[in-house]
């Protein structure tokens, strides 16, 4: 005895709900993505691209006299505080510094800090910072007496604990 298996049939109707359905999905991804574009970091380093390019020329002789200077500066860090280290082309420590910084996220700007770094001799500076697990990039800038201006952007990478 063969029964009579009855076929559904795809209509215009079934057709337009599938259209509907997959541009629904589609759009309403890309719309969400777009609304997590726009609400979280933008991205920007400087506001203004063009304005920042037209100081290029004196940012480069600025960083090939410093690097000429010869300094070394030895960086560390722990969980609570950063530690720099700065020596002269002849390995002597540089005393009299005041050392300030910025310490940031490399992805947001809600973890920011301002640090201001103290003398702690033998030209090691320290400040305090918190620091969790993740990449961080603290820019120092160093300013003395009789000696230039000193500048210098160091990325790294915080652990988290085991």
């Amino acid at each position: 005895m063969a029964m009579a298996a009855t076929e559904k049939q795809l209509t215009g109707w079934h057709v337009l709900a599938m259209l509907l359905a997959f541009f629904g999905v589609i759009i309403g991804v890309n719309l969400t993505m777009a609304y997590f574009a726009n609400s979280t970091w933008s991205g920007l380093v400087v506001a203004n691209g063009y304005v920042a390019s037209q100081s290029f020329d004196k940012d480069l002789a600025r960083a090939r006299a410093q690097e000429a200077l010869g300094w070394s500066v030895d960086f560390g860090f722990d969980r609570n505080s950063i530690r720099l280290a700065f020596t002269d082309s002849t390995g002597t420590p540089i005393q009299g510094l005041a050392v300030t910084g910025a310490l940031e996220r490399t992805v947001t700007d809600k973890q920011d800090q301002s640090l201001v770094f103290t003398a702690a001799g033998q030209g090691v500076y320290s400040a305090s910072a918190a620091l969790a697990p993740g990449v961080w990039e603290v820019e120092i800038d160093a300013r003395g007496e009789s000696v230039p201006d000193y500048h210098k952007i160091f990325r790294f990478f915080v652990k988290a604990d085991p």
